[in-house]
This record gives C-alpha cells, structure tokens and sequence, in this order.
C-alpha cells in the first residue's frame, strides 16, 4: 500500500514541474562542470562503454539522458510526472517514457548495460520497487548507478536516524510550492536495503571538493538474483517509443 509520503512526493513534483523547468531554462542548475554531474557521468563512462544502453529511472527533465546521448549512448529515460516526460521529450530525438518505479518490471523497457538513478530515490517502497526491478532491467554484467544525498551530511545529533524527513527547495530559483519529502536512510540501511534486495555494491564513491565534507553518495550496484524470463524480449533493445 503506497504510504501518504510517497503520495506526497508525486505531488510536489507534479504541483512544482513548472518551475523546476523554468529554473533548468534560465538559472542554469543543471549548467555542465557541476562536481556530482560530472562524477556520475565519470561513473557510467567507466562501467559502460560508449555505444551501450542505458535507462535512467527517474529523469526528471530528461538532461542527463541528453549528456549520455552527446557522449554516444543509447539511453531512455522514464519518470513519474507528464510534464516533464512531455518536455524532455520536445528536446530530442531520445525516447522518454511515463512510468512509475512501481510499474518498471511490467513496463516493457527491455534490458540495458547499465540503469542509473541520480538524485531520484526519495521515497521508502518506491525505492525498493526499483531495486526490485533491476534483475528485469539489466543485461547480465550490467550494473546500476545511484547517486543520492550522502547520510554523512546529516550526521548529527539526533537526526541520524533512518525515517521521513521534511523536503526543502532552498537554494533554488523561482516560486516553488510544498516540497517532497523524503526517505532518509543511514548508510548502514542503504547497504542492507542492498542485500536485502539481492544486490552486490562494487564500488561507492565519495564527490567532494578539498577540504569539504561530500555531499553526495555513488553506489554502483550489480544483481546477483535471476531474472525472470520474458518472452520476446532481446538484449540490450529497449521497448517503447519516444
């Protein structure tokens, strides 16, 4: 049963998918030389060669399936919220998708070289769901890359504790309405939820300038359960059209 938080977390993006459009447009937050956008990127060029596939579960405006397109992959792109499927859409040529991490095992995506999730795990089942669904998403050897907020940046007194927390829209321009909240896990409880969900971490990877605290958190995560045959499905094509 979907818990009133995650039904929050749509909401806010579907009342707020205006302004964080207007805000890519002309404040330039999703501007290239960005430490955890260029760490990502850095992150997939080294797990998947140029050429591959890839799906980016939770794309928001669909920028970074547009980066990965420039630098010769094949990526599709899905998310939760028409508005900007619909914009990421009338950038490119790229196919973009409308689905929820609920829906990704029954989709019809096809496989892919690598699934990456940047910024884009804010709630509790709906993470699993998508952790879930990765056996029916990757290729064998294929891996997924998450990158989310480091549990270090809330290492303090009281708060680090595994549970809801209150979103916030701080820092970024424009007139934004209720944020989402969002699913805050200790490191400890990612890992878990990692094994728990029949996953291996092969690498974790720290983004930081000199001298400063990481923000940010990189976790390439490859199966280790069987997939569930599909009839009619071949490697490395993805289902669908833009």
């Amino acid at each position: 049963m979907t818990s009133k938080y995650e039904k929050q977390i749509l909401a806010a993006w579907h009342s707020n998918a205006r302004p964080w459009i207007k805000a890519v447009e002309e404040a330039g937050i999703r501007a290239p030389g960005m430490l955890s956008s260029s760490t990502v990127l850095s992150v997939i060029e080294d797990y998947c060669p140029a050429g591959g596939s890839i799906l980016d579960a939770g794309c928001g405006e669909g920028w970074l399936i547009r980066e990965l397109t420039r630098l010769g992959y094949r990526g599709t792109g899905t998310d939760a919220v028409p508005e900007l499927i619909e914009y990421a859409r009338q950038q490119g040529s790229e196919t973009f998708r409308l689905v929820a991490y609920e829906q990704l095992q029954t989709a019809d995506l096809g496989r892919f070289d690598l699934v990456v999730s940047n910024f884009a795990l804010l709630g509790d089942s709906s993470t699993s769901a998508f952790l879930k669904a990765l056996p029916d998403l990757l290729n064998p050897n294929g891996v997924c890359v998450i990158q989310t907020l480091h549990p270090v940046a809330f290492f303090r007194e009281g708060e680090y504790i595994t549970g809801w927390k209150p979103g916030t829209w701080a820092g970024l321009p424009g007139d934004f309405g209720d944020p989402a909240p969002w699913y805050f896990r200790t490191l400890s409880d990612w890992l878990n939820l990692f094994t728990k969900t029949g996953l291996t971490v092969r690498e974790t990877r720290e983004p930081s300038t000199e001298g400063q605290a990481p923000q940010s958190i990189i976790f390439v995560v490859q199966n280790t359960r069987k997939a569930q045959p599909r009839e009619n499905q071949r490697p490395s094509e993805p289902a669908g059209s833009s």
